[in-house]
């Protein structure tokens, strides 16, 4: 009977280790509330310019305002991402890193190929439900090698760009601030209060 314990206990451990070499763990909390206040910077520079995305004529400054925010906040999380993985002894690069990067592609494709539709038609009230939308299947798809809160952030952005789409497209720019803004900081808060989970 103690063997039976024993061996399932092994089991058990072996279990949780592979689980644990299956699970990108070089994300950081700092990057994702970075790119929230980043987001939240992009709104309110946009507010403040007169800028929004219901008028085709605001195309260039739109493009150049979240140009911006995209590069900033993808170089900070690479920042972030490396100094994260040293500091556990981590490759940054790993097979796993790969494979979620992969994961991502295809949802981050439809956001640039609906953002240079919307940019090229006029359609810019699209942008907003498009970035959001993209960006949800984007976290649903890292949150199989992240875990489960990843995957709640995605749920919130689905649920927030369907909305957007069907009943706020005149006011997208605003909404950018609770999806990009404060979903990214809640985001990042919860990872840096509880770094497991």
């Amino acid at each position: 009977m103690d063997e039976r314990i024993e061996a399932a206990a092994d089991l058990a451990r072996i279990r949780a280790l592979m689980e644990r070499a299956g699970r990108y763990s070089n994300l950081s909390g700092y990057s994702l509330a970075f790119a929230g206040l980043i987001a939240t910077a992009g709104v309110l520079a946009c507010a403040g310019m007169g800028v929004d995305f219901s008028w085709p004529g605001h195309a260039r400054t739109l493009a150049v305002v979240w140009g911006a925010v995209l590069l900033l906040a993808a170089a900070q999380h690479v920042a972030f991402t490396i100094v994260h993985a040293r500091r556990r002894a981590e490759p940054v690069w790993s097979p796993l890193a790969r494979q979620v990067v992969v994961a991502m592609l295809p949802a981050l494709f439809i956001g640039a190929a609906l953002t240079g539709f919307g940019l090229q038609t006029g359609q810019l009230d699209l942008l907003p439900p498009a970035w959001m939308l993209a960006h949800g299947s984007s976290l649903m798809a890292l949150g199989l090698y992240a875990g489960g809160r990843l995957q709640s952030a995605g749920l919130a952005f689905l649920a927030m760009g369907a909305a957007t789409l069907w009943w706020g497209k005149a006011h997208g720019l605003w909404l950018l601030l609770p999806s990009f803004g404060g979903i990214h900081l809640l985001l990042g808060i919860w990872m840096l209060w509880k770094p497991r989970g």
